[in-house]
């Protein structure tokens, strides 16, 4: 028999710790569920040649499991939330976590939530609380989002904390989607475009040329500047692809450095109509992030700094981390972030209201849903000014090619008349 020191939670939410003796950690977890608590840390104090031997014993179990175990299955950020809302659909009809995780096990068909939950339920079962295992995953579960589960655990709200954070990435999702949905349109029109200006240049223009040759006669100089175009791009054409290639590969490998980041960020800012959605959605991001944060207990102070992590743009979260640092110094929230000079003076009193009235959440959420409706017109108004832009474009060349295929005719017509 080994002895066992564990922390507890009760019914009620409060933790307590004891110690009991048992054969395994399993039998272990089992008598401390019989006496109706909800294990969050077991601890094992077994001799040293105990350990040796379980040591022993994982080593070779392990190595058998390497040799059986099939091809690793990559868990991404996309996995988390489906794999959220199936646990939060069993956990929320009173089921213990692990109980949960166990049922789950039997249920899920995607092989990469199967991966989440089957490792989850190993770090449970051995006595681990839900923040901790999922905090094991790394980079794909946000350090946030594993802040919040924790505070749900300790405080006993955990399916409340699930419920929000559920809603809140669902929203990111449809931010994004809508992002994506909104430039769809105007690329198939740019994509359209090139084609008919490559379909000129490349298949109409070298027939006309030969046609022409063989009439003999002077060309107008517009259709000399067509056909010289298409001569150019033919002969050209691959140079200079392969030269903006280099460029394009060069400026993403800059751009993956910090100050290449911060510079074109900071461009992008600078760009009519592209500039204010980044504003728009990096502000909808802030708040909601901050909103959801601070309604379940995070401190305001580490609420910022998990909100900072959050934020896509490099030049708007260098400007966050001075917010960060003077509220960090005791600056209200409302005068911090209007230092950002993001949000209009409406917005900031909108805030400042909450944060005096003892209502800054309410107040956080309602100014993300102004900037998601502002987002959404903006994309609108994008997305039109791409399309009308391509349309235009295309239109123009095609016209110019006209222009300059007739101005040859009558030309080749008049020195044939002649």
């Amino acid at each position: 028999m080994t002895e066992f020191s564990y922390s507890a939670r009760d019914a009620a939410g409060t933790q307590v710790s004891s110690q009991l003796t048992a054969a395994d950690r399993k039998e272990a977890l089992r008598i401390i569920r019989s006496r109706g608590l909800t294990p969050i840390k077991v601890s094992e104090g077994s001799s040293p040649s105990d350990k040796g031997k379980k040591g022993g014993h994982s080593i070779s179990a392990r190595i058998k499991s390497r040799r059986k175990s099939p091809k690793t299955v990559k868990v991404g950020r996309r996995h988390v939330l489906p794999f959220l809302k199936n646990f939060q659909e069993l956990y929320k009809s009173g089921l213990p976590i692990a109980e949960a995780l166990r049922i789950l096990h039997n249920r899920i068909k995607d092989p990469a939530q199967h991966t989440i939950n089957k490792r989850l339920l190993r770090s449970v079962q051995e006595g681990r609380s839900f923040s901790d295992a999922l905090a094991e995953f790394g980079p794909v579960i946000e350090p946030s989002t594993i802040n919040l589960i924790g505070a749900g655990e300790v405080t006993g709200s955990l399916h409340e904390v699930l419920g929000r954070l559920i809603q809140y990435r669902e929203n990111q999702r449809e931010m994004r989607s809508k992002v994506v949905t909104s430039l769809v349109y105007p690329g198939i029109i740019l994509l359209v475009a090139f084609g008919v200006v490559l379909f000129f240049l490349f298949g109409l223009m070298p027939r006309l040329q030969s046609l022409f040759d063989s009439l003999g006669g002077q060309l107008p100089f517009i259709t000399q500047a067509l056909i010289g175009t298409a001569d150019f791009l033919l002969f050209y054409g691959p140079f200079l692809l392969a030269g903006f290639g280099v460029i394009l590969v060069g400026t993403w490998q800059w751009y993956k450095t910090s100050r290449g980041r911060l510079l074109l960020d900071r461009f992008f800012l600078r760009l009519p109509l592209v500039g204010n959605m980044i504003i728009f959605a990096e502000t909808t991001r802030i708040t909601q992030t901050l909103g959801l944060l601070l309604e379940n207990g995070v401190t305001t102070v580490e609420s910022f700094k998990l909100t900072e992590r959050t934020i896509g743009n490099a030049a708007v979260a260098l400007a966050f981390k001075d917010v960060r640092q003077k509220v960090l110094e005791g600056v209200a929230v409302s005068k911090a972030l209007e230092s950002m000079a993001l949000m209009p003076d409406i917005m900031i009193d909108l805030i400042s209201v909450g944060e005096n009235t003892g209502n800054l959440v309410p107040s956080f959420y309602e100014v993300s849903k102004i900037f998601q409706k502002k987002l959404a017109l903006g994309l609108s108004a994008l997305s039109g000014v791409i399309s009308l832009g391509a349309l235009f474009f295309a239109f123009l060349f095609v016209a110019l090619v006209v222009f300059g295929i007739v101005s040859a005719v009558f030309s080749v017509s008049s020195s044939l008349g002649q």
